[in-house]
């Protein structure tokens, strides 16, 4: 099946990028003859390697039209036109099946995830424009919704968050559980929901957990994950949330926060740190 605009725009896209054929197969976990074929219109490839391909080389698949900015897209009515302006002789060589794959994925991609400020919530990290946050109703625990966090960068060295601050005042002397439920996929580097009690003298934190010793890492399912921290007499805050170090996606749901007593001199306190240790999440 012959399409030689597709493979015309890819080999376009590629070459802008600086990208061999050989490093885009690789990128994209296909083979080179696949690469090769498709650049020179000998074969019709899958909507889902389509997709692929345009991700990595960071066109918008949605609107081809114009590139992927801020990991923003545009409406997919420029997609569907564009295919549907392919000459007549490509056009017949589409099989009717391609077409409506391209389509339901078009559809479902859009409606199951949209980026958007989330109530009482704010995006944050060391990279944060590395990242995007939305609502999901299609991959929530329970309920409707669930949010998410990825990266729409190829490569990040840093981390981004999805995170909200609250008054420690109801949980002070207390120690303290927060359970929340992921789920991943494609993390390459590490990701986990976290917790810091900070003091109300000088800017302090007295406790603090980012699941760093137990991290989640590539395609996982649902997980419950808990932390119990104690929250001092002197605490001001509570600073929770989702952290992605590097790229993927991460889903957020169910978060809870459960008291388990009074802090005694047998509860078991994480020790503070003299200074600073693995804050850019590397070691």
């Amino acid at each position: 099946m012959n399409q030689p605009e597709l493979g015309k725009k890819i080999s376009e896209l590629r070459l802008l990028k600086g990208l061999t054929q050989n490093e885009l197969a690789e990128l994209c976990n296909v083979s080179l003859r696949t690469i090769q074929r498709i650049e020179l219109a000998e074969v019709t490839p899958r909507s889902f390697t389509i997709k692929t391909i345009f991700s990595v080389l960071d066109y918008d698949f949605y609107n081809s039209n114009a590139p992927i900015v801020n990991g923003k897209t545009s409406s997919s009515v420029y997609w569907i036109k564009d295919l549907f302006n392919l000459k007549k002789n490509t056009m017949k060589k589409l099989s009717f099946l391609s077409i409506i794959l391209l389509f339901a994925t078009v559809l479902l991609t859009r409606n199951e995830s949209q980026a958007q400020n989330i109530n009482g919530w704010f995006k944050t990290g060391s990279k944060a424009k590395s990242y995007e946050i939305g609502l999901n109703s299609s991959e929530s625990k329970t309920g409707k919704k669930c949010a998410y966090i990825k990266s729409i960068k190829r490569k990040i060295k840093g981390f981004g968050t999805i995170m909200q601050t609250c008054d420690a005042k109801n949980y002070l002397g207390k120690q303290i559980k927060m359970t929340g439920y992921v789920k991943t996929e494609n993390v390459e580097n590490w990701s986990g929901m976290w917790l810091r009690v900070d003091s109300k003298y000088g800017g302090k934190y007295l406790s603090f957990d980012n699941m760093h010793d137990r991290p989640i890492k590539g395609d996982t399912d649902w997980m419950k994950c808990e932390i119990i921290l104690n929250v001092p007499k002197e605490s001001s805050t509570l600073n929770f949330g989702i952290l992605l170090n590097g790229t993927g996606e991460v889903y957020f749901d169910r978060i809870s926060f459960e008291i388990l007593g009074d802090i005694t001199e047998t509860t078991v306190r994480r020790k503070i740190p003299e200074k600073p240790a693995n804050i850019d999440f590397e070691e």
